[in-house]
């Protein structure tokens, strides 16, 4: 496949990302979790590359919002998200089985794809909500991998605490801790949304990418965070990313409202937004 220069409104730029797309889902749409999490990644991992370059375009936002209302696109959208969100979880079980194995764990960390832009993300999460060193951060989400705590334990001294609702990723980033010398930093626990609000103070709670469902998570937050309290998500805004964001716009419930967005620089996609809860009275 061959784009026109960025900047460029021809008809075939559009045709072209389309048909990309509408290719790629014909080639993974068959695809269960299970397969991706467990098969032969050679039979199928490179339309997920395909994707991943296609997700990585940087185009402007007028053509971005008319791929977006166009119909056919739409229909598969979703789709498409899914099975790449389950894809990177694969990547991220594979890293921390590396991890986990290497006489150099931390070597392997850094060596992880997404590394850099964890490292970008943390700054970004750090200044955008006024932490610092010692602060508690409270992660839901926090999958096999939880890099956002780590980064922000390694780089400013931040302790966390992820909320992982699968058993078996809660078990295997508790070792993947162990092994990093962090479970001192940061400790996991097993459940979902519902375990919020912990007895632990913390200065800002993190509402991960695949924590789902968002707007149960939401409207949970209102109600039970004390005023005050600080939460922060990450949406797409940039390029064709936002394609695969189903999540991209959020209705807040009363009592939380936005005050602050982070948007990236280069290695990162994502945008951080920074929510605070206000009285209702």
């Amino acid at each position: 496949m061959k784009f026109l220069n960025r900047g460029s409104f021809a008809m075939l730029d559009l045709q072209a990302i389309k048909k990309e797309f509408l290719d790629i889902y014909s080639a993974i749409q068959h695809l269960d979790e299970d397969i991706i999490l467990h098969g032969q990644i050679d039979t199928f991992g490179h339309h997920f590359d395909r994707l991943n370059v296609l997700a990585a375009m940087d185009v402007d936002d007028e053509m971005a919002e008319e791929l977006r209302r166009d119909r056919d696109l739409h229909a598969v959208l979703g789709k498409v998200a899914h099975l790449k969100r389950i894809n990177g979880l694969r990547l991220e079980i594979e890293a921390v089985g590396t991890i986990i194995n290497s006489d150099d764990p931390w070597r392997e960390v850094q060596r992880f794809v997404y590394y850099p832009n964890y490292l970008e993300l943390a700054r970004m999460e750090y200044h955008g909500a006024g932490l610092g060193p010692g602060d508690l951060v409270v992660f839901l989400g926090s999958g096999p991998l939880p890099l956002s705590l780590i980064s922000l334990c390694q780089r400013y001294g931040i302790s966390g605490i992820g909320i992982e609702q699968d058993p078996r990723y809660a078990v295997i980033s508790e070792r993947l801790l162990m092994t990093l010398d962090l479970d001192g930093s940061i400790r996991i626990i097993q459940g979902n949304h519902y375990a919020l609000p912990l007895a632990d103070a913390c200065s800002l709670i993190m509402v991960g990418a695949d924590a789902r469902p968002k707007d149960e998570i939401f409207a949970h937050l209102a109600s039970t965070l004390p005023d005050h309290a600080r939460i922060s998500y990450r949406i797409y805004e940039k390029g064709l990313r936002r394609l695969l964001d189903t999540h991209a716009t959020i209705s807040l419930p009363a009592g939380l409202e936005e005050y602050a967005r982070v948007r990236p620089d280069p290695p990162v996609n994502n945008t951080s937004v920074f929510v605070i809860k206000r009285s209702l009275e």
